[in-house]
């Protein structure tokens, strides 16, 4: 067994188990608590990636600069809380070149299959979404998968016209200023095909509407990357509602794996006729136990 209590408890109920599929099992669950999610940022220059992510994670990720584009290759971080930690890929801005979106469209389709969800950044000023939606449907044709891998983000919302409107006071847009973001969501999901996902516009500056596009993020997140996810979260964006959601995507991920596990083993009929009871404890001691990991 493990050093750490918590995960003992965990899984205790192995024990009803022979010897070789409880160990097998054991593996599989530590692969479960240790997974480290990956997370791509993308956008044109300018979209406000590295300030986006300052503004949601615990610890810096990248240099901001207002006037140089601070991205041009794809760079990796991690970000750490305790032992969980998350990948973040900070991926090159399109529409620069030619040249480079041939590039980047190679590179984006090769490391799909490994991100677990991306955040496609836009201005909301932004009038030229024509890069953004080539390069789009040019990695992402209809049909093919990954679309539900996508959340867009209005960013600067503040700077939206008329931008002198915005209430400092209130921290929220005018009227005038609410009317045009609204008008630029459902741009953005008629150009796009926004199939599921909301469109989310943001102040990262001002934090405006972060709680939001975090609930969001946490909504559009496979179940197996929501615990470790919400450990580098910023405090106050970490609300009860964010930890019973990891929480419960944690239990159903340790059933479904225990599940898709023991479907793979031919086990004798004296073993299976326990199986449910036993993955049913083991998922429900996990959710009891949750902040103990995360």
């Amino acid at each position: 067994m493990s050093d750490n209590p918590a995960f003992n408890k965990i899984c205790s109920p192995l024990d009803l188990l022979p010897a070789d599929i409880a160990q097998t099992l054991i593996c599989r669950l530590n692969d479960v608590i240790h997974y480290q999610p990956v997370i791509g940022i993308m956008g044109k220059t300018g979209a406000g990636k590295s300030s986006l992510c300052n503004a949601l994670f615990r610890s810096p990720v990248s240099a901001v600069s207002h006037t140089t584009a601070c991205t041009r290759e794809l760079l990796r971080f991690t970000l750490q809380a305790g032992e969980r930690k998350v990948t973040l890929i900070d991926l090159p801005g399109v529409g620069e070149n030619l040249e480079r979106d041939v590039e980047y469209e190679a590179l984006y389709q090769h490391i799909l299959p490994e991100l677990d969800l991306v955040l496609w950044l836009i201005k909301a000023d932004d009038r030229a979404l024509t890069p953004d939606c080539e390069f789009y449907f040019r990695m992402l044709a209809p049909g093919a998968s990954g679309r539900d891998k996508v959340l867009f983000v209005l960013t600067q919302a503040d700077k939206i016209e008329p931008s002198r409107e915005w209430s400092c006071f209130l921290n929220q847009p005018s009227e005038q200023q609410q009317k045009h973001i609204e008008e630029k969501q459902r741009a953005v999901q008629s150009l796009f095909h926004t199939p599921s996902l909301p469109v989310i516009a943001v102040s990262s500056a001002t934090g405006w509407h972060l709680p939001e596009l975090v609930e969001n993020l946490f909504q559009s997140l496979p179940a197996r990357a929501s615990s470790a996810v919400s450990s580098v979260i910023k405090r106050q964006y970490r609300t009860q509602k964010i930890e019973d959601q990891a929480s419960q995507d944690f239990g159903n991920t340790i059933s479904d794996v225990m599940t898709q596990t023991l479907s793979d083993i031919s086990l004798p009929a004296a073993v299976t006729t326990v199986l449910s009871s036993v993955i049913n404890a083991v998922a429900s001691v996990a959710k009891s136990v949750w902040r103990f990991f995360f």
